[in-house]
């Protein structure tokens, strides 16, 4: 193991992002760093179990066994949310048990079976990155303001800290924009490779909350911040790497310029995206962004260049002095910032590999709005409404996509979600949306 640069006595936060979307772990001191990294840090079972609000859901669990976060000592960053001071180190890992196998409910381990599967059906790597929008506090809100520079202006303060914080952290900002929303704000970030790509988008989340709250602010990244206003997602763009390390996703002959075997893994998502969508848009607010005509996901759809489908193919600019085939990327939409992003990558990846296997035919793109195509035609091309609530996506994921998931952590992140919905029986919507705002 290289030299973690770690005091004896500075402290590694080890945590793991639960099923509720929630980073979650221990502290653990610098002389023990190489023994954490090998053994790692009791965790009981039962704390996968808590809700996105703290408290935990009943389970099977109990007070009863262990397993243990070993954290992978090639996610130790930094979060210096003020330049000059002690940065909060922070290492991401896989919940493991006493023999050192994964365990099956570790969200982290699911990815990376999906990835080496991914890897060993094609040859291929994931590249990719998500496209972060979230509310902050200290952004105040004038009349005309969305995408102005005067937004920028007032923001460039919180913004500049933060870009710094960032490329400290080791994610690297693209650009900073003031968004359409009261208080919103997108920050797209460098693709990166693989397990990368949710490491980065966990630890984003974080230097962006540490930052807002060094100005005594708040960041969050709820999907909905005020009754009947604009939402915010987590979009992620996609491509594929073949061995050498070259594009793999692009081909300049067919309609869509996906190749075939992009087109069926882009298809095996499409196909399935209602039946897992509970997992990308994990919360009771999320599906009142889901809706037609929000810039969303309210279908199931493949379009070129449509901010309104689940899965957009993106503009390439020839001529640029960069190749196409490296520009060319999918963006999957129907995701926010309330889910747990090693979920959504593996579970895209695992219907994506469904896709090829079953031989899937590209898509036909569709064009225009979804809600003026007749019922029929959207039948003959599978389009079909996604779930309109929280309950009614999680009866769809019992019915249709408990197969995409390992069983055990299929039955814990159901479990879960119910608890959670129990808890916000009888609760109003504007309550609701306060109490997602305060934990995302």
């Amino acid at each position: 193991m290289a030299d973690s640069g770690l005091g004896e006595q500075e402290i590694v936060f080890v945590g793991q992002v639960d099923l509720g979307g929630v980073l979650r772990g221990k502290g653990v001191l610098g002389h023990e760093w190489p023994y954490r990294c090998r053994w790692g840090v009791g965790w009981p079972p039962a704390n996968l179990m808590l809700t996105p609000f703290g408290s935990l859901a009943a389970n099977d669990f109990g007070s009863r066994g262990d397993v243990f976060i070993v954290p992978d000592p090639e996610t130790l960053t930094s979060i210096v949310a003020v330049p000059g001071t002690p940065p909060v180190r922070l290492a991401l890992g896989h919940l493991r048990t006493d023999d050192g196998q994964a365990w099956d409910c570790c969200p982290r381990a699911f990815l990376e079976a999906a990835l080496a599967d991914l890897e060993l059906a094609t040859g291929w790597r994931l590249k990719g990155a998500f496209e972060h929008e979230f509310l902050y506090s200290g952004l105040e809100h004038r009349l005309g303001d969305p995408f102005s520079l005067g937004a920028y202006q007032r923001l460039a303060p919180f913004a500049d800290r933060l870009v710094t914080a960032l490329a400290a952290a080791g994610v690297a900002a693209e650009t900073v924009i003031p968004e359409y929303a009261p208080q919103q704000v997108e920050v797209p970030i460098a693709p990166a490779i693989g397990m990368a790509i949710a490491d980065q988008s966990t630890i984003f989340r974080e230097v962006v909350r540490a930052v807002a709250q060094s100005f005594g602010e708040r960041a969050s990244f709820t999907p909905i911040g005020e009754a009947g206003g604009v939402g915010s997602g987590a979009h992620l763009h996609f491509s594929f790497l073949d061995g050498a390390g070259l594009p793999a996703m692009h081909d300049a002959s067919t309609a869509t310029g996906l190749s075939a075997r992009a087109a069926a893994f882009v298809a095996g998502i499409r196909r399935r995206l209602p039946d897992m969508v509970a997992v990308m848009a994990p919360t009771v607010v999320s599906y009142d962004r889901l809706q037609p005509h929000r810039w969303s996901a309210a279908y199931n759809t493949l379009a070129v260049r449509d901010r309104e489908a689940a899965l957009r193919i993106c503009p390439v600019r020839p001529g640029t002095g960069r190749p196409v085939a490296e520009q060319f990327n999918v963006e999957f939409r129907a995701t926010d910032g309330a889910a747990n992003p090693y979920l959504v990558l593996g579970l895209l990846v695992r219907a994506g590999l469904e896709g090829i296997r079953l031989g899937l035919l590209p898509d036909e793109p569709l064009e225009g709005d979804p809600d003026a195509v007749a019922p029929g035609e959207l039948a003959r091309r599978g389009v079909e409404r996604l779930s309109t609530s929280l309950p009614q996506a999680l009866e769809r994921l019992a019915s249709g996509g408990r197969d995409l998931l390992p069983s055990a952590l299929a039955d814990a992140f159901a479990t879960v979600k119910r608890a959670e919905l129990a808890e916000l029986e009888g609760v109003g919507p504007a309550e609701v949306i306060a109490r997602y705002r305060a934990v995302f």
